[in-house]
């Protein structure tokens, strides 16, 4: 007896072109599915990015340096005395005042900017005439005293080191004046500096510039110090720290500070400003430190 009849065979094809057509109408929907999937998803993360906040780039404190040089006139010893009509120098304590003037020094903090940097101006131009003399200026070799000006980034609580001078060749005998007597000290190869560190203000607008006056001398000397992440080979010379002349100094953004010498010229102050040019030529250097850059809370974020 046969399995099936002719009449039980027939809708057999019927059966499959009615699956084919449903497979083909899965897939079709399937694909437009996904497209449209896909197209709420590009437009989603479209959407996302653009409403995402923008991130600004973090800002450091920024200091800026300025190195100005003037030809020292013997006949006018106090051809730079005027200028302090236009510095504040009670920005300082008076005791700390009177322990940088026996050492030679000045320090103050601008009031009228304009007229200070005119008069600095005209007495520097006096120290460029010539252009060999501009030439060498502009290559920092005209002196033995650093020229120019640069601008430091830099983190709160972090040293820096500011060098005033390039390294005096030779044994030289240095004297600080410090109570109750003076002290003296031979350094071979001196260079005089400034340590500074910027310290958190009163607000958030304001840092305090803890400056420390140095001189390191001698052969460079290798030893270990603990980095941000292990430690590290440090190579320095050695150092005498004047912790009696260190200073703070609190300021904003865009102030401006003035270090030069007495009307005197006379120990550490003549020794770190003074010096000669390429002339042999007697000269003075006044240095302008300006707060360039204060963060605010969200540019530190």
């Amino acid at each position: 007896m046969p399995l099936s009849s002719p009449t039980n065979q027939k809708p057999l094809p019927i059966v499959g072109s009615s699956v084919a057509v449903l497979v083909v109408a899965v897939v079709l929907g399937g694909c437009s599915s996904w497209a449209k999937w896909d197209q709420r998803g590009d437009s989603g993360r479209a959407d996302r990015i653009a409403h995402l906040p923008l991130r600004k780039v973090a800002r450091s404190i920024e200091l800026e340096t300025r190195f100005i040089q003037i030809r020292f006139d013997p006949s006018d010893p106090d051809q730079l005395q005027s200028m302090w009509q236009w510095v504040d120098e009670t920005v300082l304590p008076s005791e700390t005042r009177v322990v940088l003037q026996n050492n030679g020094l000045r320090i103050g903090k601008a009031t009228h900017e304009e007229r200070l940097l005119g008069k600095l101006e005209s007495l520097g131009s006096n120290a460029s005439d010539g252009v060999v003399e501009q030439f060498l200026s502009s290559a920092s070799i005209s002196s033995h005293q650093s020229e120019g000006t640069k601008t430091i980034p830099m983190r709160l609580g972090k040293r820096y080191e500011l060098p005033v001078r390039l390294p005096i060749h030779g044994d030289h005998v240095i004297m600080v004046h410090d109570d109750p007597q003076p002290i003296g000290r031979t350094l071979r190869d001196p260079q005089f500096l400034f340590a500074v560190t910027p310290q958190a203000g009163q607000s958030s607008a304001e840092i305090r510039l803890r400056i420390r006056p140095e001189i390191q001398y001698g052969d460079m000397q290798q030893d270990w110090v603990q980095g941000d992440a292990a430690l590290r080979i440090d190579v320095r010379r050695q150092s005498w720290s004047l912790d009696s002349m260190e200073l703070e100094l609190p300021g904003g953004e865009g102030d401006l500070f003035v270090v030069a010498e007495t009307s005197q010229r006379k120990g550490l102050g003549k020794a770190m400003l003074g010096g000669k040019n390429v002339d042999q030529m007697e000269q003075q250097t006044v240095l302008l430190l300006r707060i360039a850059n204060v963060p605010t809370p969200a540019e530190k974020l």
